[in-house]
């Protein structure tokens, strides 16, 4: 039996294809090719629109001479778009993705559905989930982020002098050196996931607890232990980080908690009319601002309808 293409995989050919195209036009044995491969896996043709979409944004740039700061980075060029597509394909696949290299004591916000990827003065870098908001406040002997909300991934320059401090919530995440998320919605509790490294966390009514890679923190002042800790999968980790490529991954998630999920990066909702249907479970990959096109795999895959009203997405059993 022949392995399943991965991801990375139909990511890298398609932009293979993208720069090929680029480069010339198509023999018509090429473009024969090129329309057997992306009828050949439903992921293909979202992976190949992505990386036209980021050949396009990058000869665009280049054309007008644009100083956005997308413009000025050095990797975003084709020829990394053949070594390392998934990064630059990252750059296309929510709707709205900046890249910024502003200065510190910044105001950042990114609205429903877009991301926003940082590199400070230090040398760190944030990338801003969508609907997330944060303050950066540099000093020379701190480095301190307020999330007020949403959700930010921060890859921290060492520097032993200034610790780098997040603060969410009710929840203070320290660190000198290394690479966390922190989740902080309202209602629910902080999140803190260590993909490198270790950090400390610590809240007002307990003490600092470290946490070091490949663990969570959980961080809930209502509790009766505000901090709890878990071991978590590299695996998992990678599902939990999907979203910096635009994605959503799920592994056995009900529908409802998908819906749950795409309603963070979209205004139009997905509806399961079926609290039965709702219970059922998906496991796939899938890309954070196409709500449509999720609904119609869960269709084809479960055998049920979807259709659009009022600006929503309903699956239902008929």
């Amino acid at each position: 039996m022949t392995a399943r293409e991965s991801s990375a995989q139909i990511e890298q050919q398609a932009a293979i294809w993208a720069a090929r195209l680029d480069a010339r036009a198509l023999t018509p044995a090429e473009q024969a090719d090129l329309d057997a491969w992306l009828s050949g896996d439903s992921r293909r043709l979202g992976a190949w629109a992505m990386a036209r979409a980021a050949l396009a944004r990058v000869e665009l740039a280049q054309a007008s001479g644009s100083t956005h700061p997308a413009a000025r980075i050095p990797w975003l060029t084709r020829r990394f778009l053949l070594r390392g597509a998934g990064m630059a394909l990252a750059a296309s696949a929510v709707g709205a993705v900046a890249l910024g290299l502003w200065s510190d004591g910044d105001h950042y916000a990114t609205g429903k559905g877009e991301m926003l990827r940082i590199a400070l003065s230090d040398g760190s870098i944030v990338n801003l989930n969508t609907a997330s908001e944060m303050n950066v406040q540099f000093t020379d002997r701190q480095r301190t982020i307020i999330l007020r909300g949403g959700e930010a991934l921060f890859a921290v320059a060492k520097d032993a002098s200034r610790p780098f401090v997040v603060i969410a919530g009710d929840a203070r995440v320290r660190a000198v050196g290394t690479a966390f998320t922190v989740r902080h919605e309202a209602r629910r509790p902080v999140d803190v996931i260590v993909s490198e490294g270790v950090v400390e966390v610590s809240e007002a009514r307990a003490a600092p607890v470290r946490v070091s890679q490949g663990m969570r923190a959980v961080v809930d002042p209502r509790a009766a232990t505000p901090i709890e800790t878990a071991a978590i999968a590299s695996d998992t980790i990678e599902q939990e980080l999907y979203w910096r490529e635009g994605k959503i991954a799920f592994r056995d998630t009900t529908l409802a908690s998908a819906a749950a999920q795409f309603a963070r990066y979209n205004d139009e909702h997905i509806v399961i009319a079926d609290p039965v249907l709702a219970q059922e479970t998906i496991t796939g990959l899938f890309i954070a601002n196409d709500p449509r096109g999720f609904a119609q795999a869960v269709a084809e895959s479960l055998g049920v309808v979807t259709r659009i009203e009022a600006g929503r997405i309903i699956l239902s059993p008929t």
